[in-house]
């Protein structure tokens, strides 16, 4: 007699930091109703290759646990971690994932790469928190894609200096990196502002509306991605144009 509360749709996500705070926030908030997230923090301290290799060590773990949740997919979550690993070692870590649970399972950085691609982007100018090499890296997963990235605007940070920030502080970051970059960037088709520890989603929606393209975050293209697995997908009006293109 219940079955109208019950949830459609099931997604284990493999969240990057310590503590889960604005990720299920963001998305609770975007997302059609009817999808529950289960979360397991990996609990990665730093940006380097040694730590993440340190937090995907029980990755068989991780994924039993959401399994015996009835998961209908599994995402990791968090852009860092497989551009530190590179192409090779995402593509092996989703391999993995995919073969051990024997359900759909992706990652934010291909969720990220390939909904920019789906509507149509060929130059993408970037705003993040991460290093250039790190940012280097990611240009090699958008152009996998047939994406190139035009610019970086990028302000370095530990996760142990950014989580320190406060939120309305963290979003006012995230405008003025995002309008610099394009800005300075008038032949780039959409702009991404990568990371999920910031609440991105207002913030592409005031810069669509100040310059009319597409800006792209990990919480708009991760819903788009996960649906069009879950074939679950119908374009999301009122936030942003990633979520309301077919």
């Amino acid at each position: 007699m219940f079955e109208e509360h019950l949830p459609r749709y099931k997604i284990g996500c493999l969240a990057p930091l310590g503590v889960i705070g604005n990720e299920p926030y963001e998305f609770y908030r975007i997302a059609p109703p009817g999808i529950e997230l289960f979360l397991i923090s990996v609990g990665l301290a730093e940006f380097s290759k040694a730590d993440v290799e340190r937090v995907f060590a029980p990755m068989k773990s991780y994924l039993d646990q959401l399994t015996e949740r009835g998961v209908d997919m599994v995402i990791q979550n968090g852009v860092p971690l497989p551009i530190l690993l590179g192409l090779d070692g995402h593509d092996r870590l989703v391999d993995l994932m995919n073969a051990h649970t024997g359900i759909p399972c992706t990652s934010t950085v291909n969720a990220v790469v390939k909904s920019t691609a789906e509507i149509g982007v060929k130059k993408v100018v970037v705003a993040n928190k991460w290093t250039d090499e790190m940012n280097h890296n990611l240009g090699l997963f958008f152009a996998r894609e047939g994406v190139d990235i035009c610019g970086v605007y990028n302000k370095s940070l530990k996760p142990s200096e950014f989580l320190k920030i406060r939120a309305d502080d963290h979003m006012g970051l995230a405008w003025q990196l995002g309008r610099k970059a394009l800005i300075e960037h008038p032949e780039a088709d959409a702009l991404y502002i990568g990371g999920g520890s910031w609440l991105c989603e207002p913030v592409a929606r005031k810069l669509e509306d100040e310059f009319g393209k597409p800006v792209i975050c990990n919480q708009t293209s991760r819903i788009r991605h996960m649906l069009k697995i879950l074939k679950a997908w119908a374009p999301i009006q009122g936030h942003g144009r990633l979520l309301s293109t077919n």
